[in-house]
């Protein structure tokens, strides 16, 4: 029994002595691998050691029923599917997390399988597994053997191999009448086991005799059958589920403009609903209720209404609408499985075709029914909620397509990737630089699509990084913003989620409706902290730590936020070793602060998440991402891979750089190959029906052309990098072109290894060797093994979710930093993964961007929404709602020194915050005049007034003054006089709040030789969540009208965030006369500063 919590344990226990040197391998290796591997479906490992006796042990959970003892009690199965899907697939992705950590169980057989009550299979007994840098200095576990279950061959240099076989002898034996005693036993097995023949195929590749001729890896084995399971499933289930469509004659005409024969017309229903299909009841207006006689179904672009009979749905109407009216109508729908047989045919059993109908109708209820629940507010009031913040979602989708409208071309001229449109009239916005695509909106069919290069009255030119083909000679071009319109499809999906309970924890719903119902956190004690904290983050943590549901931490700027979340991480999984967290944030900046943090804590398995926006990543992060990482661990395998054909080299008499150069072009061969094969992949899509490949396109949301030339200009790079790497090895003893193609490179393995003995076996070996590390080192979907080690996942609110495998992923944790930024979709997105949340903010800092949207009222009208609801955050909607004792504030900043932080303090905090921090920099008062200082500008006259620059603002004189700032710190610094807080370089932060002032400071700076300073010019919405030794505020507003902007009183929020970054100098330049003359923050922050003559200067420029 563990006295830890009193849990039942199994110990295993190795008899002998334990200076044995192959007992302490054995030992060894079996507790290194537990403990590395940590999986769902891998029995978890607790503790090991060596007893009073001398006998190792290791304990782990207790788990009373095995494979080989559940087969006896029950027999075999008689579905491979059934099989496949309770214990083949789960032995296989515990397997293949094994294989991505180098280790190859080598022992799988039944005894070693257990079986929970529940009947989750768990991998267990590691005692002969080895590692991928196993060195066994002469002692070998190889000779010991598990009967069938072991492979023929004693060693073979293919690694994984010996536990594929065994998965497939495992399998056979789980599906067989009879015990396999020898290999005849299991080819009977083989031929007479219940397999369909995709399967019997696989399984007779596992265990063939030639282990060349396996599967290489688990997860190779895992893709393969996960295919043929699925594609036996749709097949299996299809015949037993017709659905006659029987299409009206006015639905028959609706199909097309065009007359069409009736067998035309049931090929296009056919086709549009070969791929996802959705459906749902339509609705009484009147009373909102399903109407359970009438069906919506949403096909690739087609609407249809159905009215359902007992054995067949009557077709009554089929409509082509805009996808986003027919995407809206998916969002309620519920999507069907792919067991439908659609016909438009009558049936020859009507029994089967009543019983799939009423399938659908089982389906569809079961879709209403969450909506239909009862909850803490009145249903009717409860959909109100979720409606309005789908509006907000339709109002920023309209928003981001920006006022352009779409335009009717009457021609085109298409040249390559370059396409000159041919407008139906003149228009005269300004287009250049924006995105448009191709669009039939008589098919729905979307094309290619690229930005606005050239632009005259009533023609555009537009570039793709794709050839323009295939499109219709007339047609429309409408506006395109794929980031957007992804962002905003994924926080669509999470409020559906959280919206029908289909989230980890499905209370989450009553949590956003009544977070009055919030349970109350109990205090967890903690032994032991891993990092430096003061009481109250302290107490935050403990609070976080025990909290069933939601814990709102508010952190002003400088009160450690980020030491919070750290240590918040590192005791939950202190206490929670097998759990997973997520770490989201609107800014990259924050993510990367956290991980940075977690990862010098030296906490494992940690992956930064980011997508096509990867340089936004900060240096230090960056070997975090989740590609550097399988990067790294593919170079690894790599190394490992190179050093065992050393060996190789030596036995057989070749030249160690020559077998490594034939390594590098035997993956230069895969490479070059999987690009032939994506070429004419791509040539075939040129040659087709554009209609197919538009279809694929609005079925998948990309089009195949892109997909598939993206693809090839990956791995035309990495054949670049193989190329140079051959060459380099070969250091000039034989040539290789830039073009070289795969048969050439194979030739040229064989000019380097064809005259040594053992030739032709080096050469197959060294093809799957190479394959292997291509694939590693380059297949996606290795990703979802990787994966499923980590212990924390980071990333952006909604960019995390980019990868397929992310967003599979349910977390025990969620912490949601920079929470009061997100609006509240965004911060659902995380959220709607997680069973726990922790959000992290603070309401006086910068809320969401939708300043645009807030300035369109015929929007916000047309949506049915109110600014309020558009401003209303999720952190927001908390802090005002969450009982008290759900809610916690941080309160000592030790960012910035007293006399900055005493200003942020009463300026925005009313005085709440603490600065125990008052190390200057020294010299720093005598060089600026004081900590917190501003100068005036008034004095400047004319001068000082701001200039339009473009639709911006600037002002070229408070821009000279400060570089002047700039020159005389870094003078200071040079000459001694100001002392840096390190070595490095005094890090500035230049900021202002227009982007012409931005662009007008970063042309004064450029020039300038700063050798002593980082500096970084930023507006003020950027800087969020940074931090610098000295920050500079160009105030730029200065006009006789009074007018502040983006400075003006309920902006109050922007000047909070650019002046609490500086830790030790705060300088604002500015026109403190215009200031006087206005209200808001501004004034209150230089009325604060007149007051304060011992922290604060207020000085007049040229003084």
């Amino acid at each position: 029994m563990d006295i830890r919590d009193l849990s039942t344990v199994a110990v295993k226990i190795s008899k002998g002595d334990h200076t044995d040197e192959l007992n302490s391998k054995v030992f060894e290796r079996e507790t290194r691998n537990l403990r590395e591997l940590k999986h769902a479906n891998i029995v978890a490992f607790r503790d090991s050691g060596v007893d009073g006796e001398g006998n190792y042990f290791i304990v782990l959970d207790w788990i009373d029923l095995n494979l080989h003892d559940f087969l006896r009690e029950n027999g075999p199965w008689s579905s491979w599917i059934d099989l496949y899907e309770s214990v083949g697939r789960p032995l296989l992705r515990a397997l293949a997390f094994a294989h991505l950590h180098e280790i190859e169980h080598r022992d799988l057989k039944p005894k070693n399988v257990l079986m929970t009550p529940e009947g989750i299979p768990l991998l267990a007994d590691f005692g002969i597994s080895k590692g991928g840098d196993s060195d066994n200095g002469g002692l070998t576990v190889k000779d010991f053997r598990s009967g069938m279950y072991a492979p023929p061959e004693s060693e073979t240099p293919i690694r994984y191999v010996r536990d594929v076989y065994s998965f497939g002898v495992l399998m056979l034996r789980c599906l067989g009448q009879e015990a396999m005693d020898d290999l005849a036993a299991l080819q009977r097995t083989l031929g007479d086991a219940p397999l369909i023949p995709d399967v019997r195929t696989v399984l007779t590749r596992c265990v063939h005799i030639d282990p060349y001729e396996r599967p290489r890896s688990a997860s190779e084995l895992l893709a393969i059958l996960d295919t043929v399971a699925a594609n036996e499933r749709a097949r299996r289930e299809k015949p037993r589920n017709p659905i006659w469509l029987h299409l009206t004659r006015t639905a028959r005409e609706q199909l097309s403009a065009e007359a069409l024969s009736p067998g035309r017309a049931d090929a296009v229903v056919l086709g549009d609903l070969s791929g996802e299909v959705f459906a749902s009841f339509a609705t009484d207006r009147e009373t909102g209720r399903p109407l359970r006689d009438t069906i919506l179904l949403f096909g690739a672009e087609h609407r249809y209404t159905l009215k359902v009979e007992q054995a067949r749905l009557v077709v009554v109407a089929a409509r082509a609408p805009e996808l986003e009216q027919l995407e809206g109508g998916r969002r309620f729908a519920a999507e069907l499985p792919p067991i439908f047989d659609w016909s438009t045919r009558p049936p020859a059993d009507r029994s089967a075709a009543a019983a799939a109908v009423a399938t659908v109708m089982r389906l569809l209820d079961g879709h209403e029914e969450p909506a239909l629940a009862q909850s803490a507010v009145p249903t009717g009031e409860e959909e109100a909620v979720f409606d309005a913040w789908n509006a907000g979602l339709d109002a920023r989708e309209e928003l981001s397509r920006g006022e352009h409208k779409p335009l009717r071309y009457v021609d085109f001229d298409a040249k390559g990737a370059r396409c000159r449109f041919q407008l139906e009239e003149a228009c005269e916005l300004e287009l250049l630089g924006t995105d448009w695509e191709v669009f039939d909106p008589r098919t729905g069919y979307r094309y290619s699509r690229g930005e606005v290069i050239e632009q005259s009255s009533d023609a555009v030119t537009l570039l793709s990084h794709i050839d323009f083909k295939g499109m219709p000679s007339k047609a429309t071009l409408r506006p395109y913003d794929g980031p957007s319109a992804v962002a905003l499809n994924r926080q669509r999906a999470a409020l559906r989620a959280v919206r029908e309970r289909a989230t980890p924890n499905p209370s989450l719903r009553d949590l956003l409706l009544s977070p009055e119902s919030c349970l109350p956190p109990r205090a967890v004690e903690v032994e032991e902290w891993g990092l430096d904290l003061d009481e109250q983050k302290r107490s935050a943590v403990s609070a976080a730590l025990g909290a069933p549901q939601c814990l709102l931490v508010q952190g002003p700027p400088g009160t450690g936020k980020t030491s919070f979340i750290a240590e918040l991480v590192l005791q939950f999984l202190k206490a929670n070793p097998d759990a997973r967290v997520l770490i989201a944030s609107q800014t990259h900046v924050a993510v990367d602060n956290a991980v940075e943090r977690l990862h010098a804590s030296g906490v494992k398995g940690l992956v930064r998440l980011a997508g096509a926006e990867d340089a936004a990543v900060q240096p230090g992060a960056r070997h975090l991402l989740l590609d550097n990482q399988l990067r790294l661990w593919a170079d690894e395998v790599r190394r490992r891979a190179e050093k065992k054909m050393s060996k190789e080299a030596a036995a057989r008499g070749v030249e160690e750089k020559h077998l490594r150069a034939a390594l590098v072009l035997e993956q230069l061969a895969a490479v070059t190959t999987n690009i032939e094969i994506l070429e004419s992949q791509a040539r075939e899509l040129d040659g087709a029906d554009p209609s197919t490949t538009a279809l694929e396109t609005a079925l998948e949301g990309e089009d195949p052309h892109e997909r598939i030339q993206s693809r090839i200009e990956q791995l035309a790079y990495r054949r670049k990098e193989l190329v140079d790497e051959a060459q380099r090895q070969l250091a000039g003893d034989l040539t290789i072109s830039m073009s070289i193609d795969s048969s050439q490179a194979r030739s040229a393995v064989e000019l380097l290894l064809g005259d040594h003995d053992g030739a032709v076996e080096l050469m197959r070996l060294l093809e799957l060797q190479a394959n292997w590390l291509e694939r590693i080192a380059t297949e996606r979907s290795l990703a979802s093994i990787f994966l499923a080690g980590t212990s924390v996942v980071a990333g952006t609110c909604t960019g995390y979710v980019r990868l397929p495998e992310v967003a599979e992923l349910e977390f025990d944790l969620c912490v949601v930093d920079e929470a009061s930024k997100a609006t509240l979709t965004e911060a659902l997105v995380p959220m709607s993964r997680a069973k726990r949340w922790i959000l992290v903010g603070d309401t006086n800092q910068l809320p969401p961007m939708d300043e645009d949207l807030l300035r369109r009222p015929d929007l916000l009208k047309e949506h049915s929404i109110s600014a309020e609801q558009i401003e209303e955050t999720l952190f927001q909607r908390m802090v005002l709602r969450l009982p008290d004792e759900a809610q916690a504030m941080l309160t000592e900043q030790y960012r910035m020194i007293r006399p900055i932080g005493d200003l942020i303090s009463t300026c925005f905090y009313d005085g709440v915050l603490r600065s125990p921090k008052d190390e200057r920099l020294k010299g720093y008062d005598a060089v600026m005049g004081a900590p917190a200082a501003w100068i005036d500008t008034a004095p400047l006259n004319e001068r000082r007034r701001e200039q339009k620059a473009g639709t911006s603002r600037a002002n070229r004189a408070e821009a000279q003054l400060l570089v002047e700032q700039l020159v005389r710190i870094d003078k200071a610094v040079a000459f001694g006089l100001l002392e840096k807080p390190s070595e490095r370089k005094l890090e500035v932060l230049v900021i202002a709040p227009y982007r012409g002032q931005v662009e007008e400071l970063s042309r004064q700076i450029l020039p300038k030789s700063l050798e002593h300073l980082e500096i970084s010019v930023m507006s003020i919405d950027a800087v969020q969540g940074r931090e610098c030794d000295v920050a500079l505020l160009s105030v730029t507003r200065s006009n006789p009208d009074g007018a502040l902007g983006f400075l003006g009183p309920e902006y109050w929020r922007r000047i909070n965030v650019a002046l609490s970054r500086a830790r030790f100098g705060l300088t604002i330049v500015g026109d403190a006369e215009f200031i006087r003359g206005t209200r808001g923050a501004l004034r209150n922050v230089l009325e604060y500063m007149g007051q304060h003559p011992g922290d604060c200067s207020v000085t007049q420029a040229g003084t």
